[in-house]
């Protein structure tokens, strides 16, 4: 039995390790020159998702802003910018890279405290 047991653990450990090292190959790879790492997103008014994210390599880009889940502190984050995505394109990525991007406008709806978040429409 004990035999058995260590078999299936060091096999665990393998799977595990193999799994973690096939992950990177699953994300995308940043083919523009803004990076930025999605914090979360949540339905837009109209249809969509307003994607929260962190902008990692531009820092003229978004705004230090301490954000809210549920009435929970989330995080304070240094560049966020809330990304417009009507067409849910954006909906599984863990990040999201862009080169090109116009000014959004505020949505009807939007919560107190995110008027002074920077929108973008990412092209």
């Amino acid at each position: 039995m004990q035999n058995l047991l260590g078999y299936w653990g060091a096999a665990g450990r393998w799977l595990l390790c193999a799994g973690a090292l096939l992950l990177p190959a699953c994300t995308p790879p940043c083919t523009g020159n803004i990076e930025s790492t999605v914090l979360y997103a949540k339905p837009r008014p109209g249809g969509g998702r307003l994607i929260y994210a962190n902008v990692l390599n531009q820092p003229a880009l978004g705004r230090k802003k301490t954000l809210l889940w549920q009435g929970k502190e989330f995080g304070t984050f240094g560049h966020v910018v809330i990304i417009n995505d009507p067409a849910n394109k954006y909906a599984s990525n863990r990040s999201i890279c862009f080169t090109t991007y116009r000014p959004a406008p505020a949505t009807a709806g939007d919560e107190l405290g995110e008027e002074d978040i920077q929108r973008l429409t990412v092209d």
